[in-house]
């Protein structure tokens, strides 16, 4: 409101000096010409031009004060009395009309009333005086008349405007109010859950506990000491509040470890401002909420987390939270470390300025603590002793998101190993180091396994190659991306030698644990790997891909080996490398000695189906045709695991849909399949595989991968 009082003063007065100053510069050159008198002009600057700048010194030391509004009616006001009676022209009586104009600003109708009352009685002692002395006769009265009937529909004009204006005025008033009111309920929950949220939080930390509010309350010292607006500020504690809400996602016995965390754990706590980002990256309630979250562990040089953002690159607002954050830490006791006293913690941000700390911020705590302005922060001042509504349900809520049976958790229920999305996040950050295997180990015939023994055998073996892993090095990152397959990162396996003997070590430790239980007799593991470290920096999900490949390389050897990744055979083609596939897959089948088997299994099984197959042609003497079906991304297109499953899962379904029953289908590799078409010509042939293209693309429409098939003719080729 004293902003909108401000405004119209000031247009009043601007208005007001316009008027003066047009009459100052006419009568200026009438002077000039004669017309007037020099005496006339300073009686003018007198009586006009004084209270005007009056007017300006009011305004300037008093914008918002409301009596300005009358003075300055007064004041013109005194202006068109001394014009009219000193002005010999007949339409002297519109310069009132400027002030009309100026009063509908103030929509109040009765100012305008008295004003116009008291023109029309100025306007008529005008008309009478005139006529008095003779200058206004019967026959030419109709000017005058028309002057003062001017005069009433002005102001009747100005009168109806200022009604209009000052009712729909009043009518925002009393929407804006119920809006405020509305915004402050929703303001007043917001905060009552940002306090259970921060509660919560502090909750999982036994030893930060208060952490959160103590540092909401040194950034808000640090943004009055900075001198920023109080909105500002405002969101500089909620944001400070909020900035470790990433924790909830950090499991309980990371957060509250004693000792030192490992690498791997470290890398799962750095996650916390990744989270906490985005859990808050759509609340529109408060502006910038989830920087604090985001940013508060970057540092001004630019060596901190998650971006290594630097200097003026870093949110101020992080940049201040950042200095409270540090000081809370400090102060605090830790369970290997006492507090420290202020003297260190002066010396110890005094020397973070330039690197840790941006300087502005850091020097304003340096400040309030020589000069004792932090002692009397009381972090629980805004606790309430009773818990509201909203809190209780919050509360109940955040504690079924901390139930360590939820789906959201860090790690894999069954394997005790990180769950998908987390160990994803901690190895895209890994593989940036350059250092290290990145490999993939799966269980052969897993389905199989499943199928005929159990599938709580299957859990028991899922857990022993978990157990075994684990057991190969401390320096790993182990994450379960599929039912059977794991991803591991082994960072202290810096060359393929290495690499090597702790596959090897793996599986020793595999068969050792067969020959002393009986039930893992069928456990197989093939692994494939790619080493880091060479060549251009790649992603997480190029690395994925090539241990990937090399995976179903080691499967063509019948289970239970390893294979790493070749760069010289990236550099073929798509297509070759297809080509390349379908070539061992013949020669190796070719040369396969018979045994018994299933079906539908992986490849190292699919060799017993050939042999069946073989048979009944060599009986039969008919064809046989091999079609390799391989799934490959567009250029510049990523396709996540589950896509690519998803994918196959289509060309599965494609294939068995267009084949027929004596025809034989089986999964090569994680983008590969293959199918044996029995007694078929070659033109029949290409009519199948034309129609398993069309099947497929009918079912995927997204556009990110193509099919591609390779055939031969397995009744043409000699046995190897």
């Amino acid at each position: 409101m004293d902003l909108h009082i401000r405004k119209i003063n000031r247009n009043l007065v601007i208005g007001w000096l316009a008027i003066v100053g047009s009459l100052f510069v006419a009568y200026i050159g009438e002077v000039i010409k004669e017309e007037r008198s020099l005496q006339y002009l300073l009686a003018y600057l007198l009586v006009a031009g004084m209270p005007a700048l009056a007017a300006v010194w009011i305004y300037r030391k008093k914008p918002e004060w409301y009596g300005l509004r009358y003075y300055i009616i007064f004041g013109y006001f005194f202006l068109y009395l001394f014009s009219i009676l000193t002005e010999p022209a007949d339409l002297v009586f519109t310069y009132i009309i400027p002030l009309l104009f100026l009063l509908v600003l103030y929509h109040q109708p009765r100012l305008i009333l008295y004003t116009g009352v008291a023109s029309l009685a100025v306007n008529l002692i005008r008309v009478c005086l005139r006529f008095v002395h003779g200058e206004i006769t019967k026959a030419n009265s109709w000017n005058s008349e028309i002057q003062l009937g001017v005069l009433v529909l002005c102001f009747f004009g100005a009168y109806m405007a200022a009604r209009l204006y000052d009712q729909i005025n009043h009518e925002n008033i009393s929407y804006t109010r119920a809006l405020d009111e509305k915004n402050n309920q929703i303001q007043l929950m917001t905060l009552q859950t940002v306090t259970t949220i921060v509660n919560t939080i502090d909750a999982k930390d036994e030893y930060t506990k208060g952490h959160s509010r103590r540092v909401s309350e040194y950034a808000g010292a640090l943004a009055r000491e900075l001198k920023m607006p109080e909105e500002k500020i405002r969101e500089v504690e909620v944001a400070a509040l909020l900035h470790d809400i990433g924790k909830i996602g950090v499991p309980d016995a990371v957060l509250n470890k004693p000792g030192k965390l490992t690498d791997t754990e470290y890398e799962l706590m750095k996650q916390h401002t990744t989270i906490g980002g985005e859990i808050l990256k759509d609340i529109r309630m408060i502006p910038g909420i989830d920087i604090g979250a985001k940013y508060h562990h970057e540092w001004y040089d630019g060596t901190g987390y998650p971006r290594g953002l630097k200097g003026e690159e870093i949110p101020f607002v992080a940049r201040i939270i950042a200095v409270a954050d540090t000081y809370d830490a400090m102060t605090s006791t830790r369970v290997y470390r006492r507090y420290l006293d202020d003297a260190k913690v002066i010396r110890e941000i005094k020397g973070g300025i330039g690197k840790q700390f941006d300087p502005v911020p850091g020097e304003a705590m340096v400040r309030l603590l020589e000069e004792g302005r932090l002692e009397n922060i009381s972090p629980d001042r805004n606790k309430s002793g009773e818990e509201s509504e909203i809190e209780r349900i919050l509360n109940r809520f955040l504690e079924e998101q901390r139930n360590p049976t939820r789906e959201n958790q860090a790690f894999d229920e069954l394997t005790g190993v990180y769950n998908k999305s987390h160990g994803e996040e901690l190895l895209k950050a890994a593989v940036d180091q350059r250092q290290g295997v990145l490999c993939l180990f799966d269980l052969d015939r897993f389905r199989l396994i499943n199928e005929t023994i159990g599938y709580v055998t299957g859990d028991v073996y899922l857990r022993v190659v978990a157990d075994t892993i684990r057991e190969l090095s401390e320096e790993l990152i182990i994450s379960r991306v599929s039912g059977a397959e794991f991803v591991v990162l082994i960072r202290n396996a810096v060359t393929q030698a290495a690499a090597e003997e702790l596959f090897e070590l793996f599986q020793k430790k595999i068969a050792e644990k067969k020959a002393e239980d009986a039930t893992l007799e069928k456990l197989s593991v093939s692994i494939g790997a790619v080493m880091l470290g060479y060549g251009e920096l790649q992603s997480f999900h190029e690395l994925f891909r090539k241990a990937d490949k090399a995976l179903y390389y080691a499967k063509q050897q019948g289970g239970g080996a390893y294979s790493f990744h070749e760069e010289e055979e990236e550099a073929a083609g798509e297509q070759d490398m297809a080509e390349v596939d379908l070539q061992q897959l013949v020669h190796n089948i070719k040369g396969k000695e018979s045994y018994r088997g299933g079906f539908q299994v992986a490849y190292p099984e699919f060799a017993r189906i050939y042999e069946y197959v073989k048979n009944i042609v060599e009986r039969n003497n008919q064809q046989v045709q091999i079609l390799l079906f391989t799934v490959v991304a567009k250029n510049g297109i990523h396709v996540s695991v589950e896509e690519r499953d998803r994918v196959m899962e289509y060309l599965e379904r494609a294939i068995i849909q267009s084949i027929r029953t004596v025809d034989v289908t089986t999964k090569y590799s994680s983008t590969q399949r293959i199918v044996l078409l029995m007694a078929l010509s070659e033109e029949r042939t290409h009519i199948v595989t034309e129609r398993i293209m069309k099947e497929f693309y009918r079912m995927y429409d997204r556009g990110e991968v193509l099919v591609r098939c390779n055939t031969a003719d397995l009744s043409k080729l000699e046995s190897v």
